[in-house]
């Protein structure tokens, strides 16, 4: 989500909801909203069924809380993306997102370019999706599809979106265990229009571009609608911006607070800490006087480093020919560095922003090509035919760049030295750091949905009554391509000697020539590869995933008999579901041949949902002092899923209408999920990663005294108690891999369940025309179902306050002698529990003068509580993080005077900490002395303003504006290594917040 892109119009009331399957509610004028309930119940409103509940209502008896955002307010801020649109509403935008962005920097759920929507913060897998009311069939690529990826669905078709705030499996099945969201698309036109929309961003990069055309004929007997859309979306680089292009430090002097970065001597500004490049890592063996702790060697690619360092350590041999203590003696033109105290020269030289990383994309461009076609025909006075087709194209690039690396010997290395390191002597294995672009990604997610159906009424034979039922495929087929560099090769010349050459020789899995490479090159160490070293390294393969839904249900709902107070009225029905993944990846990941990635094998499963379900609104009480209107729902519904077995879950609701002005309501409910195909079938995989990677305790010391871990992490580290015994601050990992171990945990994983509860208050004066609606949540999920990464094992269990008791402690292995991890266990799994809860608090105020009508809009959502238990005993309250701040909020003025329209829209994102879990300040100097250094690690309350004006004329619209008029950037951090937030440059790299800039918009539209 981009913050600055995503206010939106919340065109609610809150104490009703709106219609759902594309049927239209009747236009409100301003003194309806302010009316009491038990006049407005006088005039005749036709029953519409309301998100949250199958049983026809009128639209002022609501129980659940009900947030509708239209694709109208959301077009007057520039917002032309169904995801920008629908995650920014308050109950997502305080949690983190799924986003071209995001997916793309991050291996997420259905894969790079993927976006979906997460509610409350409890991930994209347990918020459902409907389009018109009907359960969508999920979208992606890779083995880990099982949310509805909002690509699919052009905004140029949405007339609005309803968002059901609280858990509702017994009512719409399992994934509702969040709330719902209604996607609800045009129907009823009778013209035909086109429309073009820009966004410029005031600097390069980001621009988007969407041309969008419909039609619709509505006949004495049926209607039929079709829109086409078109949408760019081109690539902004990390190097775009000059808060994304060069990750300094951000730490400050404690007492000053000054800023106090690493200054890198040959620019005299604060050191770029990115990526190192061009440098040799060393593993000493010598047994002689030790290198200092974190040096390496690098290269001297401008001939210059001379000028700002020392080519070796104080009292070091600096060569030609060997040392006699077995010390190592590197060329001329390679360069101690990385070593030394906090700011000094041979820190700050270290390479670490290469231009690959300048030409890396931060947003990747994304194409789509959406058709979209509904209608309906009444075969009899009784009974209509309907359906609904769309078929999408998505398409999206990633420029990317990365390191690799092999281990090698000094020449002389144990008499039996690398041939091709010449000029490098001593007993040391090296491992040369190179850099290279070939890592780039594409996608093409091609995805069809069609829908058929039958609904009408029981006539004379069951008077009120009505029933639908109908059938719905789905089908997701992708291709995912990426850049691969083969494992094979770099093998080759791992530990290389005279007698183990290879060249005459071919691979054994690609069967490519072997050819023996000297990476000790300033070249090859830059990237700069031969044809032929490319040819011999690298290789690009393309994998495909298809995911198929099918489903069938039908539902009766009417009133079953009369009550005192009101009818009682029912519905129920069944569905049934079958979903079917097949994912295999490319060859090269199929034979794990792909260098420091992990192998896949082929994720292929099925499985079958069964439900039966039933609701019933029971009026109790009505026209009594303090008593307006009393009313019950009551839902249940059994669920068979037969990877797993049944459950049964159920909703209960009270709705209480104290006075006209006043409206109590409340919610009790349980949910179930049962583990997605990806978590069961995801194929047996074991691959490697390098020491470096997954061990953040590979030079603690120094990463410590450079503010690149905290005080906690380094405790721990350090730490006899810990797997392994404690590791000592100089350990340098060594020149082997870890074993990862992952995989599915079908016939061990049990299903999630889950209980929601909400408690509102309504007030709708009649004195003025306001509406304001305060509601607390809370959501509980057992047996949550996820899988917590190799590397962030590691991280968590060392930054754990409760190490080494953490029982994430246990999910890795570390040789208590070589202090090397030797194999990391990440299978899909059940975590005790996640609790999130908080309040809502909408306000709308609108008025009619006599020169024009004004609108005010908000949201507000305050977050009181986000925990995740791992496993029982061990609770992490991450409310308030970086990433997941506690408040979020946004407002809408909009003022309309006959065809001119004008707005003002305001998100806000409250400020977030990491002080509860990292020291916020260093203090290398030692015990007992006052602390030296500051942390940057908080972020600003950060508000996003946007503004627009709409004329309309007979037969065109045109609107023009600019969001995030002030350019607001995205907070600044220290760039740790903690894995407790992310950045990107020295900016935190979260959902939330606006990458683009000020930017300008202006959309055109012309009816026919």
């Amino acid at each position: 989500m981009i913050a600055g892109l995503a206010a939106t119009s919340i065109a609610v009331i809150p104490s009703v909801g709106f219609a759902q399957e594309g049927q239209q509610p009747q236009q409100q004028q301003p003194s309806q909203q302010a009316q009491p309930a038990s006049d407005k119940e006088e005039k005749e409103v036709e029953a519409l069924v309301v998100t949250g509940s199958r049983i026809k209502r009128t639209e002022f008896t609501s129980t659940s809380p009900i947030q509708v955002i239209s694709s109208d307010g959301a077009a007057l801020q520039g917002v032309v993306d169904t995801a920008d649109m629908l995650q920014a509403s308050t109950v997502a935008a305080g949690s983190p997102q799924i986003n071209a962005m995001m997916s793309s920097a991050f291996v997420t759920d259905g894969g790079p370019g993927a976006a979906t929507i997460s509610l409350r913060g409890l991930g994209a897998n347990r918020t459902l999706v409907l389009l018109n009311g009907r359960r969508a069939g999920p979208a992606g690529t890779r083995g880990g599809v099982s949310a509805f990826d909002l690509n699919v669905i052009p905004q140029s078709a949405v007339d609005r979106i309803e968002i059901l705030k609280d858990g509702a499996s017994s009512i719409y099945g399992s994934d509702a265990v969040a709330g719902v969201v209604n996607i609800i698309t045009k129907t009823n036109r009778d013209s035909a229009e086109i429309e073009a929309f820009a966004s410029q961003p005031f600097e390069q990069g980001g621009e988007t571009y969407r041309v969008s055309g419909s039609w619709g004929k509505t006949f004495d007997r049926g209607y039929v609608s079709v829109s086409a859309d078109y949408f760019l979306q081109k690539e902004q680089k990390v190097g775009d911006r000059d808060f994304t292009n060069c990750p300094v430090q951000y730490i400050t002097n404690y007492t000053t607070g000054a800023r106090s970065d690493l200054i890198d001597p040959r620019t005299g500004k604060p050191a770029c800490r990115d990526t190192p490049w061009g440098q040799l890592w060393l593993y000493d063996f010598s047994g002689a006087a030790p290198l200092p702790v974190g040096a390496k060697l690098q290269y001297d690619y401008g001939g210059n480093l001379g000028q700002y360092i020392p080519r070796v350590p104080a009292n070091y041999p600096t060569g030609p020919g060997p040392s006699p203590d077995g010390r190592l003696v590197a060329p001329s033109t390679w360069y101690f560095a990385d070593y030394g105290a906090p700011g000094s020269a041979t820190l700050g030289v270290v390479n670490m922003n290469h231009p690959f990383i300048q030409d890396s994309s931060l947003i990747p461009e994304t194409e789509r090509m959406t058709v979209f076609v509904q209608g309906g025909y009444d075969l009899t006075p009784n009974i209509e035919a309907y359906g609904e087709l769309l078929l999408n194209r998505r398409s999206s690039k990633t420029n990317g760049f990365r390191q690799f690396w092999t281990y090698t010997y000094t020449s002389d290395a144990f008499g039996a030295g690398d041939p091709l390191s010449t000029g490098f002597f001593g007993d040391f294995y090296m491992s040369p750091t190179a850099i290279t672009d070939h890592f780039d990604a594409e996608q093409q997610v091609d995805y069809g949905r069609v829908v058929g159906g039958l609904r009408g009424s029981f006539g004379d034979f069951a008077a009120g009554w009505d029933w639908d039922i109908f059938t719905q495929l789905s089908r997701s087929d992708g291709d995912y391509t990426q850049d691969v560099i083969l494992k094979e090769a770099v093998s080759a010349s791992e530990f290389r000697t005279a007698s183990s050459l290879c060249a005459g020789t071919k691979l054994a899995i690609s069967g490519r020539n072997c050819i023996d490479v000297n990476w000790l090159t300033g070249d090859f160490m830059a990237g700069k590869l031969t044809d032929a070293e490319k040819a011999f390294y690298f290789d690009r393969e393309t994998g495909n995933t298809v995911y198929t839904q099918k489903v069938l249900e039908g539902t009766v709902s009417g009133d079953l008999w009369k009550l005192p107070a009101g009818p009682l009225g029912a519905a129920f029905g069944f569905h049934y579901r079958r979903d079917e993944i097949n994912d295999k990846p490319g060859a090269v990941t199929l034979a794990s041949n792909s260098w420091g990635l992990t192998g896949a094998g082929i994720t292929k499963g099925k499985d079958t949902t069964t439900e039966l379900f039933g609701e019933l609104s029971v009026p109790l009480v009505k026209g009594l002092p303090g008593i307006e209107d009393l009313s019950l729902s009551l839902s249940g519904r059994w669920t068979d899923v037969k990877s797993y077995g049944d459950n049964s879950t159920y909703k209960v609701g009270l709705n209480w209408q104290i006075t006209p002005s006043w409206r109590v309501r409340a919610t009790r409910g349980t949910s179930f999920r049962a583990p997605a195909l990806f978590e069961l079938y995801l194929a047996n995989q074991t691959g490697f990663q390098g020491q470096r990677v997954v061990d953040p305790c590979i030079n603690w010391q120094a990463a410590l005294d450079l503010f690149r871990i905290s005080q906690r992490m380094a405790d721990n580290c350090a730490s006899a108690a810990g797997p392994g015994g404690g590791v000592p601050g100089n350990y340098i990992g060594g020149p082997t891999s870890a074993e990862i171990v992952t995989g599915g945990g079908k016939g061990t994983l049990e299903a999630e369940t889950s209980e929601a509860t909400t408690i509102g208050v309504i007030w709708t004066p009649s004195f003025i025309d306001l509406s304001v609606a305060l509601d607390y949540y809370e959501i509980e999920v057992n047996d949550e179902v996820t899988r917590l990464g190799g590397a962030n094992i590691l991280r968590i269990c060392y930054n754990s306050e409760t190490f080494p008791t953490d029982p994430v402690c246990s999910q890795f292995t570390r040789n208590s002698t070589s202090k090397l991890i030797t194999q990391v266990r990440d299978r899909y799994i059940n975590i005790a529990n996640q609790m999130n809860r908080g309040i809502d608090l909408t306000v709308r105020y609108e008025h009619e003068f006599d020169f024009g009508r004004f609108t005010f809009d908000s949201q507000f959502s305050w977050q009181l509580e986000d925990q995740t238990a791992l496993f029982p005993g061990n609770t992490v309250d991450t409310n308030g993080d970086v990433g997941d701040p506690d408040f979020v909020g946004n407002l809408q003025f909009r003022f309309e005077r006959g065809d001119w329209t004008a707005f003002w829209g305001v998100d806000m994102i409250g400020k977030a900490s990491e002080a509860e879990d990292i020291n916020d300040h260093n203090n290398p100097a030692g015990p007992g002395i006052p602390p030296t250094t500051r942390y940057k690690i908080q972020t600003e309350f950060t508000a996003y303003h946007s503004a627009s004006v709409r004329k309309k004329f007979d037969t065109w619209t045109v609107t023009a504006g600019m969001a995030n008029i002030f350019d607001e950037a995205p907070p600044a951090l220290t760039t740790l290594n903690l894995g407790q937030y992310s950045t990107t440059g020295y900016s935190v790299l979260a959902s939330q917040y606006d990458y683009f800039g000020r930017r300008a918009f202006l959309s055109i539209s012309k009816r026919f």
